[in-house]
């Protein structure tokens, strides 16, 4: 007993140092109400961006994104989560597909049940395979057709309210689209020109099932078998290496899909995570700016220290000259000694030119094109299509320059 008073003195001195804590009774907290951040959508379900009204803040300077903007689902998609030990369905019997799923599964080391239960679940796509022709086709072969058809398909893009949604478009991305021009040497109004020209910036992206629209035409019509079979091929590596899954995504009839409209194998080649979220999304407004520019300098092999396309004068109503189109290359002098001049000085510009007939109802109007007019109809290859870029890229960029 004698020793009490001096344990108890060592205790004080231990509690007080901190070498020994006194046991503390239990925290009770009141329950919190969390706050909920709502998210992306799941880029696992590819489900496009909200349409360009829905978005109010315009900043007056190119911001980075928040982190919000930044956020990735965890909803990923493993090809483990369908299985069948039979093939069924609208192509259960076709000995193509079965062609097919052996060639993914040697080569590309895909596992069987998962491809049976994936073919199992395609519809027979018969608008996409009318609209790609595989009915035959009731297109007019009549030369008279051609008098102005430049007219009749300008009027579906160089319109007033496609303009205006570009400006917004342009303002709205200004950052994504700078750090692309800063990147691959694009200017922005030929980004937003393609975006604009292929989807109404967003506003209609597709209604076809991706993988029942290649499966069918693949299938089904042999003229173009080899183009679309390997443009399945490329889809089912797509969504294997972004964990998506194939069954959800929507594009056009031919397959192509997201704001830019690239086809399997270009996304496989030219897109890009411009946003740097970890996964790629062309449903996504900065990686489809991103992928748009890659496409063009690595595809297109645009170059930033040329100009696009130039109006000349024509002193004839129509054109029957030499061949004309994306494709051909005459020199400047060649096209001066036909009687045709530029507008301007063609902002320096003395290097081999493409000439374009553009049918108009009272005239042919000509243009010359330089390598970079070549580099958009890379992305779909028709005269009347580069053209429309580039004058809606054009338009867009003198409004928003006026404002």
């Amino acid at each position: 007993m004698r020793y009490l008073p001096t344990l108890s003195l060592i205790s004080i001195l231990l509690v007080s140092s901190g070498c020994v804590q006194k046991e503390q009774p239990p925290l009770v907290c009141p329950p919190v109400t969390p706050t909920i951040i709502e998210a992306a959508p799941s880029v696992g379900t590819y489900i496009s961006s909200p349409p360009v009204d829905t978005i109010t803040h315009i900043p007056s300077v190119p911001l980075p994104p928040s982190p919000q903007e930044a956020i990735v689902s965890n909803n990923i998609f493993e090809t483990g989560s369908i299985s069948s030990p039979y093939l069924q369905g609208a192509y259960g019997s076709s000995y193509k597909l079965k062609q097919f799923i052996n060639t993914m599964i040697n080569k590309h080391r895909f596992d069987r049940n998962y491809l049976n239960a994936l073919f199992s679940s395609v519809s027979r796509d018969t608008e996409a395979l009318r609209k790609i022709g595989a009915f035959g086709s009731s297109k007019p072969t009549s030369k008279l057709s051609t008098l102005g058809s430049w007219d009749k398909y300008r009027a579906n893009f160089l319109t007033s309210s496609r303009i205006e949604k570009g400006v917004k478009f342009w303002k709205e991305n200004r950052y994504y689209l700078e750090k692309a021009s800063h990147l691959y040497g694009v200017a922005p109004e030929y980004i937003i020109g393609i975006i604009g020209v292929e989807t109404n910036f967003g506003g209609f992206t597709g209604k076809h099932k991706v993988l029942d629209a290649l499966t069918s035409i693949s299938i089904e019509f042999p003229k173009r078998s080899k183009f679309f079979t390997m443009q399945l091929e490329n889809y089912l590596l797509m969504t294997r290496e972004e964990r998506l899954d194939p069954r959800l995504i929507l594009g056009s009839y031919a397959g192509a899909f997201g704001l830019s409209q690239f086809m399997p194998d270009s996304f496989r080649d030219y897109a890009v995570d411009h946003d740097g979220s970890g996964q790629i999304n062309l449903f996504n407004r900065a990686d489809a700016i991103g992928s748009v520019a890659n496409f063009f300098k690595k595809k297109g092999k645009w170059n930033s220290r040329i100009p696009v396309a130039m109006q000349t004068y024509y002193n004839k109503s129509r054109f029957t000259g030499v061949t004309t189109g994306f494709r051909t290359r005459y020199s400047q002098s060649h096209m001066r000694s036909l009687g045709m001049r530029p507008t301007n000085n063609f902002y320096g510009y003395k290097g081999e030119v493409s000439l374009i007939k553009l049918s108009r109802y009272n005239k042919d109007e000509m243009w010359w094109g330089t390598p970079n007019f070549h580099a958009i109809a890379r992305y779909n290859p028709k005269d009347h299509y580069a053209m429309a870029v580039h004058q809606l890229a054009q338009a867009i960029r003198k409004a928003y320059w006026k404002q």
